[in-house]
């Protein structure tokens, strides 16, 4: 009895903690982000440099004040290890781009960068990073 007890305590505590979450995501690829290249094999994270670098970031849920900060990050090689911040940008997001913001960067200089996304919403919460490289 004591065992069927603890049981259903613990289901209920499952099913209480566990929720369903959305996440964002960062979407990499070599051409202009369409319905026709959204699941094509150009999407890669792996670019040249001076390269147009597209990218399309989802939100789960609307921004309401209509605004990301979207950052990338240099990251350390072998000589020089951390991170360093190599473009920022504040963007508004359309009416009719509730949902997702797209656009380009281009990098002229090799390496691995991170690009994070920032809600102004929640500025001190990180929506979403991801990672891409830029080699010759």
């Amino acid at each position: 009895m004591k065992k069927i007890f603890l049981f259903l305590i613990f289901i209920c505590i499952t099913v209480c903690l566990t929720a369903c979450t959305q996440e964002s995501y960062i979407l990499f690829n070599k051409h202009p982000i369409t319905e026709e290249t959204i699941n094509s094999d150009s999407n890669t994270n792996i670019f040249k440099p001076g390269e147009r670098i597209y990218y399309l970031v989802t939100t789960p849920k609307t921004v309401k004040t209509k605004r990301l900060l979207i950052q990338v990050f240099k990251l350390g090689d072998q000589d020089r290890l951390g991170y360093e911040l190599v473009w920022g940008k504040q963007v508004k997001v359309r009416d009719e781009q509730v949902y997702y913001y797209t656009s380009y960067i281009v990098m002229n200089a090799t390496g691995a960068y991170q690009m994070r996304v920032y809600s102004k919403d929640e500025p001190t919460r990180l929506l979403t990073s991801s990672q891409f490289y830029v080699k010759n």
